[in-house]
């Protein structure tokens, strides 16, 4: 196969943007870089390692790529975006100490009568409608936790449009629907866990 196409990674440039990104965020704003599907074609393990000593953790797509940040010698926090599907994954990511993404009831089920069960975040649907659980089945979905002593440690949402300045009032609806979760949740008495966005 002939190649006609790479992607060249300035590493010097990668650390100076991370730190003006840190300094625009401030220090108790926590950074984690997205690094699903090969860090978008930059490279899974180049990426994530010239990066690491600079942010708080990383967004993998799968168990898969969680793992195979843990056999390089990532040892920040990972946590999985896309959806995971089977048993042997959830033991995986438990193992491993990789964070899932639980987006619907059945995944949420999946994971009650597993012996070592891996902490997860709750996706939550405030308008991007491809995964998510609704927010009207939100306060069934924190009962279902608590009565099973599951090991959740945050709750988030995706914003659908949020780098187009042309939808700011949707993404400001999304934010306020989210606020509206994570008061269910503390008032529910989640309130030492994360909720995160964006």
């Amino acid at each position: 196969m002939n190649n006609k196409v790479w992607v060249e990674v300035n590493t010097k440039a990668l650390t100076r943007n991370i730190r003006i990104i840190r300094k625009k965020i401030g220090s108790r704003v926590k950074l984690w870089a997205v690094v699903k599907s090969n860090a978008y074609g930059h490279g899974l393990l180049a990426f994530s390692h010239a990066a690491e000593r600079l942010v708080d953790g990383f967004c993998a797509d799968s168990v898969i790529e969680g793992i195979k940040l843990r056999r390089s010698g990532i040892t920040k926090r990972i946590i999985v975006l896309g959806p995971t599907l089977t048993g042997d994954n959830l033991a995986s990511a438990a193992k491993n100490k990789i964070e899932i993404s639980v987006s619907n009831f059945e995944a949420l089920r999946m994971i009650v009568p597993l012996r070592a069960r891996p902490r997860f975040h709750l996706k939550v649907d405030t308008g991007m409608h491809r995964q998510g659980i609704y927010i009207t089945d939100i306060p069934r979905a924190l009962s279902l936790v608590k009565r099973h002593a599951l090991p959740m440690v945050g709750v988030y949402t995706h914003f659908a449009h949020a780098k187009d300045p042309r939808h700011r009032a949707f993404t400001k609806k999304q934010f306020k629907e989210f606020e509206n979760v994570r008061a269910m949740g503390r008032r529910a008495g989640f309130t030492s866990i994360t909720y995160h966005a964006a």
